[in-house]
Formats: C-alpha cells, structure tokens, sequence
C-alpha cells in the first residue's frame, strides 16, 4: 500500500466533523476501492469485474484422463492427471520396449500410449507468468533375466531422462536416472504472453537395443507409468 500523509489534522478542542476524519481514512480506503496509485494500475482499473467469485471447469474429463481448471481475477491454476489403476503395484500403461514402436529420442506420454492421447495440458494463457509442476511415478528396469552367461540384473546399464516442454520448448529436466521404480517430480517456471499454451512431460529411455530392433532374445523389461500430473498456476494482472 502507497505511504499515505495525513491531510486535515486534529487538534485538542477542535470541532470534531465526519468530512475531517473520513480525509484522512479515505486515502488508506480509496486503493482498496479501485483507486491504486500505480503507475500500471490507473484509477478505477479495478471494479466488479476483477472482484468476482472464481469459477472451475473441467477441461477434459474423458476416459483415463481427467483436466481442471480454476480461474481467480489475477491468476488461474490448471491440472491434468491420469485416473488411478486398479491399485498402486498395476500400471496405468506399460511398453515393451522389445516389440512396440518408441523412439531412441524423447517420447511423449501419448506417443508411448494412445490410450492417453488426451494428456498433454492445454489452455489459454494470459501474459504474466507460469509456474508449476509435473509428477511421474514410473518403474524401468527392475527385474532379473537368466542370460547364457548366468544371471544378470536388468537394467544395469539403462538409464531414464525426463523433461517439461511448454509449448514445445524445454522448461525442466532430470538428468539420468538409473533403474528404480521412481516418483519423479519437475518444477518449472517461465514467463508467457497471452497466447495458447500446451504443457506435456517427455521421457528418453536408454537400454540394450535401439527402438524398432527387437532382440534375438527378450531381454528388456517393461517401462511403466503408475500415474502422471501436470499442474500449473497462470499469475497475471
């Protein structure tokens, strides 16, 4: 709040009249009614309008995916999310890196299913700021296979990449992550205008054999998703 002055004094014995308090706490009132002194917020910029209620929408809520949306005057909150499986331990999708087409660069959630084509978090933006983040529980590499030379543990030398793409550009990334089952976690935060905005997490997974050429032999194990989110706060003014 702007450092305000006092504008009709008072003094002991003074006539006391409504006009000579309500000056002064008018000026305190005045940016709390509309009247900022700012130099971006000119005079009655701020009325009924910016003061209303804020509303939820659903985006999308179709079959395996759900999308929300909150919208505040000065900001607004969006979340996509996959529907839970059966329990914890039962993926919401699972590749076979062995048969099915992925690529040796970075995938989206769609691409590795079309079952979740619907993933990817799209609304339109307004100029300020986005920030949020994205959460993956995610397993890769985590069994055993007999080899002729003996037994080996799948995965040793496989590793898992993530990142956060806003609107095609690249926002946040992992690194490496070895063989785990991992709950992965990557915020971000970027500046935007006003403009249509899509949000999608992306994963590069490195193992024995190069996307499209199955082995002689199965010797991969399944890349599993338990669950995705995407949330993301729109500030703006």
């Amino acid at each position: 709040m702007a450092k305000t002055f006092t504008d009709k004094p008072l003094h002991q014995f003074d006539q006391v009249k409504t006009d000579n308090i309500t000056a002064n706490v008018d000026k305190a009132l005045d940016e709390l009614n509309g009247r900022l002194d700012s130099n971006n917020m000119p005079v009655d910029s701020v009325g009924k309008d910016q003061l209303k209620l804020p509303a939820n929408s659903p985006l999308n809520v179709a079959g395996p995916i759900n999308q929300f949306g909150t919208i505040f005057p000065t900001q607004a909150y969006y979340q996509t999310y996959t529907n839970p499986a059966a329990d914890i331990y039962t993926p919401v999708t699972s590749v076979d890196l062995d048969a099915d087409t992925w690529s040796a660069g970075f995938n989206t959630i769609p691409e590795l299913d079309s079952g979740l084509d619907g993933f990817p978090l799209r609304f339109d933006a307004r100029e300020g700021m986005l920030i949020g983040c994205a959460t993956i529980d995610w397993e890769h590499g985590n069994n055993v296979f007999d080899v002729a030379a003996g037994a080996r543990g799948r995965g040793n030398d496989w590793w898992t990449e993530w990142q956060v793409y806003v609107n095609n550009v690249s926002v946040a990334r992992t690194g490496n992550i070895m063989p785990r089952r991992h709950t992965t976690q990557l915020p971000f935060a970027i500046a935007c205008g006003t403009q249509p905005v899509t949000i999608d997490v992306r994963c590069k997974i490195n193992t024995w054999w190069a996307a499209g050429m199955p082995s002689l032999d199965v010797t991969s194990t399944d890349f599993k998703i338990f669950s995705a989110t995407i949330w993301c706060r729109n500030q703006f003014r």
